[in-house]
């Protein structure tokens, strides 16, 4: 008998009947003989099963086939011949399937077209193979009878999977946000999670703990209107018939059934004198599935947090990134700390860093950062396969090595040179590598060679070095620059950081006519530490946007000082680059502003020239606002930085303030007069107020004068004073 008398054909519909909105079921035809396959693909045309149609994937060998079913997990019926490129292809390709992709739920049916071919018993329980058929007992009629039965056992199968990964999602999701000793969070986000696999929002659960007085039972968790019970005995439940079953439930120890709701009884005697009553209040009767959930939940609140399982998952979220999966810096620090004085001998630690990672996340947003760092860490992988990689911070990895070769600066930058495909698309990726033996490193903790690496790294950037390697002569650089940042990070929260006011002058006739607001970092021990010393380390450490705030407030601060005495001058602020490309700056300076009660025709934000031109087109609707509004915005340093002369027509300012560089050299005869006069005559064209920095001498202050320049600042003038000072000095005048 040939193939194709097997089936029988019939017509094609000429509309398909299954609605247009239901997704086929997909079958997979493992097969080598073409034109068996095309019978059988067309023997399954038009068929449906629960007004379902059925789509039919191919494959013609073994490892064909497990691509396609890595890549489609909805298949659900796989027809696979025994005999394809040699005669165990097929039961191979199960153990594939099985083993190697995972797929448990996939319905296998062998067909073979010899008879007595077929396998044994043990060979389909051994490779978990569903039913088999001879082709030539498989006519058309029979083949829509066992696929159709398949289909409808993989659907059951398929719910029940689900209905088990949602429980364990449930769980896992329990686990992570709780602690050892958090009962009742917990509870709670269980109850939560259940809720919606029962679509109750009504759930309750209450605790007895040694007592049998109506007092003493308690209620832990709750949702939807029992949410505000916590805590609360049950005496206080609103509705009489519920306290009744808590109490019947409890004495009683057994589950209660009703209509309207259902109560669990759970005992945890055992373990802390403890009894559990949940109450799941619903319109219908609970189903088995239902009532098996919450018993699953019942065990989780009495056994989780002395539970061996959960202590180790636990432990397991401590010391992994859960972003990549890999170890995280807890891990390495305990590694660090727990090498012997032979391993410390042989290893070495290298830290790898993605450069400028904060500008890519403001560029391209944080999922692109997640693929970036995925596509990093699997770079470093494939080069290291034989290492143990560890996420230490949002941009930065490490590793352990103890042979050196393999960890050179030619490794990292041939590494590092080839570019990283995220979105299909190609992006090269530069990074700093630092490398330490650990046989050198000064420090005796793994949190302190971290912090050193670190620091390391941080200096090279600055250096413009993308590799460096620790020796120990950089070790009290190092140290000092990162006891200089645990002071920084201490003096953030203990007011020790404070602003001085420098005036602004009217050149013609000495009159203030506003400040500038200087930070000033006051140590414990006394010493005043200019910002030249800590502003970099505050942008490279992460720390700039809680100093911007600091300073705006108390910019703030000095303004309603110097109101209360007649003053009403604005007071000019200055703005890091990185915090003003922050997302959301605008938005939370302007929230400040009307917290504070500031006008803003009061401010005066002061950005460098590098700051406003390297990303302008992005800031300047937000400049624009604020210039309409009345603020003044005033570009710092300027003719330092980009070709000012070729962007000054575009920027949205109100002020040019010349930079003290090019005052210094209006003594040194016309060449520095020319300068400074061109920038004046420039910012007068564009309708800029001109400020001139660092006026020190009389011959400055009038040759500015006759230059056209407006208002100055300087020693000349005064040198910077605290807020009180200011008070003091000003209101008299």
């Amino acid at each position: 008998m040939s193939d194709m008398e097997l089936f029988e054909f019939r017509d094609e519909p000429t509309e398909p009947s299954s609605p247009s909105d239901a997704s086929p079921w997909t079958i997979l035809s493992v097969e080598d003989d073409l034109n068996y396959q095309e019978t059988l693909k067309f023997a399954l045309r038009g068929f449906q099963v629960r007004d379902r149609a059925v789509h039919v994937l191919t494959a013609n060998s073994a490892s064909e086939a497990a691509v396609v079913i890595s890549g489609h997990p909805e298949i659900s019926v796989i027809l696979l011949d025994v005999v394809m490129e040699d005669d165990d292809a097929g039961l191979r390709l199960v153990g594939t399937i099985r083993d190697v992709i995972g797929n448990e739920s996939v319905r296998i049916i062998l067909l073979t077209g010899q008879p007595g071919m077929a396998p044994c018993r043990d060979i389909m329980k051994e490779y978990d193979i569903d039913d088999y058929w001879n082709k030539s007992e498989l006519t058309s009629e029979h083949l829509h009878t066992v696929v159709s039965a398949n289909i409808r056992t993989w659907e059951q199968m398929s719910l029940l999977n689900q209905a088990k990964k949602g429980l364990q999602m449930v769980i896992t999701a329990s686990q992570v946000i709780s602690s050892k000793t958090n009962l009742l969070s917990f509870t709670q986000t269980v109850l939560e999670e259940i809720s919606h696999f029962i679509g109750s929002n009504s759930i309750i659960c209450a605790q007895r703990i040694d007592g049998r007085e109506p007092e003493s039972i308690v209620v832990l968790a709750g949702t939807g209107r029992y949410g505000k019970m916590v805590g609360y005995s049950v005496q206080d439940f609103p509705d009489e018939d519920y306290f009744q079953l808590f109490q019947q439930v409890l004495n009683r120890k057994k589950h209660v059934f009703r209509d309207d709701c259902s109560i669990f009884y759970f005992s945890n005697i055992a373990i802390d004198s403890s009894e559990y009553a949940v109450l799941v209040n619903t319109p219908n009767r609970l189903t088995e599935h239902e009532v098996y959930l919450l018993r699953v939940f019942s065990e989780n609140i009495k056994s989780g947090f002395t539970n061996v399982a959960l202590y180790n998952r636990l432990s397991k979220l401590a010391y992994y990134d859960p972003l990549l999966s890999c170890h995280n810096r807890n891990w390495l620090i305990r590694e660090l700390n727990g090498l012997s004085r032979q391993e410390i001998e042989q290893t070495q630690l290298v830290v790898v860093g993605i450069d400028q990672f904060n500008d890519i996340s403001i560029t391209f947003g944080d999922q692109f950062c997640c693929e970036l760092l995925e596509a990093f860490y699997a770079a470093i992988c494939r080069a290291l396969p034989y290492r143990l990689v560890s996420r230490i911070s949002k941009d930065c990895f490490a590793v352990l090595a103890q042979d050196y070769d393999d960890v050179s600066q030619a490794f990292f930058e041939a590494l590092f040179n080839s570019p990283l495909r995220i979105r299909d698309a190609e992006h090269l990726i530069s990074a700093t590598i630092g490398v330490m033996k650990l046989a050198d490193r000064p420090a005796k903790s793994g949190e302190e060679t971290l912090d050193l690496l670190e620091g390391l790294i941080a200096e090279a950037r600055v250096q413009g070095h993308a590799y460096i390697s620790f020796v120990k002569t950089q070790d009290e650089h190092i140290a000092q620059r990162y006891a200089l940042l645990s002071s920084l990070r201490g003096a953030l929260h203990t007011d020790q950081l404070f602003i001085v006011l420098q005036p602004k002058i009217q050149l013609v006739d000495n009159r203030l006519v506003g400040f500038e607001a200087l930070v000033r970092w006051r140590h414990p021990d006394g010493r005043i530490i200019a910002p030249e010393q800590f502003i970099h380390l505050a942008e490279t450490s992460g720390l700039i946007h809680k100093l911007d705030e600091q300073v705006l407030e108390e910019t703030c601060h000095a303004i309603h000082a110097l109101q209360q005495v007649g003053i009403n001058v604005p007071i000019a602020f200055n703005i890091s680059s990185i915090e003003l490309l922050q997302p959301g700056f605008f938005e939370r300076m302007i929230a400040l502003f009307k917290r504070e009660h500031v006008d803003l025709p009061l401010l005066d934000m002061e950005i460098t020239e590098t700051g406003a031109i390297s990303d302008y087109q992005r800031i300047k609707p937000y400049l624009t606002e604020l210039v309409s509004q009345g603020m003044g915005v005033s570009i710092d340093d300027f003719g330092t930085g980009y070709s000012s002369l070729s962007h000054i027509s575009g920027l949205t300012a109100t002020t040019i303030k010349i930079d003290r560089s090019f005052i210094d050299r209006l003594d040194e005869g016309e060449v520095g007069e020319e300068m400074v006069n061109l920038i004046i005559r420039l910012s007068n064209y564009f309708g800029f107020t001109s400020v001139a920095e660092g006026i020190e001498t009389e011959n400055q202050r009038q040759k500015l004068i006759e230059l056209g320049c407006q208002i100055g600042q300087g020693y000349l003038f005064s040198k910077p004073m605290t807020v009180d000072e200011a008070v003091s000095r000003y209101q008299l005048h």
